[in-house]
């Protein structure tokens, strides 16, 4: 390591979206110039807390900031995804093909458009930018089925119409260079979507990898060592780069779901507690935040950085709440939109 740290709205959604502007005033959420999400996959908070196999996630919580309450909000994987853009998982309850389940409704990708901000997805595995295939490489969902490397069940930016009709929007999902290689050009969008492929995710994926197994088993801890070590490339790719010391900016590490029906902000139950970091360039240290999140609160977070509107359940401010505290900002420009 070389970083220093070693549908539309049903109406009891709508009832409760009105009940929240009327009732709370969340915290405000620091504006944000750049902010990169980084997903991994299938491991509940105890799983990754303290595992050993983990050495670089656990160091980046120990240094910036962790939540200690956040959740994912449904399963299987897709609907957490879509629910990180979309403020919503739409009913969706498989991991079927994307076009199977468009939602024409708008996203964190179009409110950034409609504001002249960029974003670009990165995705490990991906072939080729614009890819609109379900898997690569390899047959998925056929005969005879087994694991991809990339997965769109594990990307949730081509469920959106919006995206699915326009070329120039599928176009910035990019293959994981292209991280690099913009970062290098100081080419950097505001948001960036990095999603690791299935060996580097948790998840396994046989014949490229081993299969996920039970927790703290051998098999697994290859899986969460594996992920552990390409989260940190990722992040010493982005701390290091010229852009990082000037402004705001955060990267956040979470996962899609954790195991049981623990959950909040909407989704109660959920499908579990999961580990969640918020890495910033001026931001808290240290920080431990017991406030209770999900998937939810990341939109809702992420779109008061950027200054955009709300979305479906981030409407909802009296059960959904930003992580204010975890992106609290130590500059002068910690002026709040």
């Amino acid at each position: 390591m070389q970083t220093p740290w070693r549908t539309l709205l049903a109406l009891p959604l709508a009832a409760a979206i009105a009940l929240g502007a009327a009732a709370n005033n969340p915290p405000a959420v620091s504006h944000y110039d750049h902010i990169f999400l980084i997903i991994e996959e299938n491991h509940g908070y105890n799983q990754i807390f303290g595992n050993t196999a983990a050495p670089n996630l656990n160091s980046l919580a120990q240094t910036y900031g962790l939540a200690t309450k956040y959740y994912s909000v449904t399963d299987p994987s897709a609907p957490n995804y879509v629910a990180m853009l979309g403020g919503n998982y739409f009913g969706i309850a498989d991991d079927n093909a994307y076009y199977t389940h468009t939602v024409d409704q708008p996203s964190l990708m179009s409110q950034l458009d409609d504001a002249n901000l960029t974003w670009r997805g990165y995705f490990q595995g991906m072939p080729y930018a614009g890819y609109k295939g379900i898997c690569y490489p390899g047959r998925c969902m056929g005969v005879p089925d087994f694991d991809s490397l990339y997965s769109a069940k594990h990307n949730g930016i081509p469920y959106f119409q919006s995206i699915q009709t326009s070329p120039s929007e599928l176009n910035k999902m990019n293959p994981i260079d292209q991280l690099a290689v913009d970062l290098a050009n100081d080419n950097v969008p505001n948001f960036g979507y990095i999603v690791p492929d299935q060996c580097h995710d948790m998840h396994g994926s046989p014949p490229w990898c081993l299969d996920s197994g039970k927790p703290l088993t051998p098999q697994d801890q290859y899986l969460v060592a594996a992920a552990d070590q390409f989260a940190a490339k990722q992040v010493d790719l982005i701390t290091q780069a010229a852009f990082w010391s000037q402004g705001n900016n955060a990267i956040v590490i979470t996962f899609d779901e954790g195991n049981g029906t623990l959950g909040c902000c909407d989704a109660n139950p959920g499908t579990g507690q999961v580990f969640t970091v918020v890495i910033t360039s001026h931001g808290p240290r240290a920080l431990q935040d017991p406030t209770p999140y999900n998937h939810y609160s990341l939109l809702q977070t992420f779109q008061q950085a950027f200054g955009l509107g709300c979305l479906q359940y981030t409407c909802d401010t009296a059960n959904v709440t930003p992580m204010a505290a975890l992106f609290a900002s130590t500059t002068p420009k910690e002026a709040t939109r």
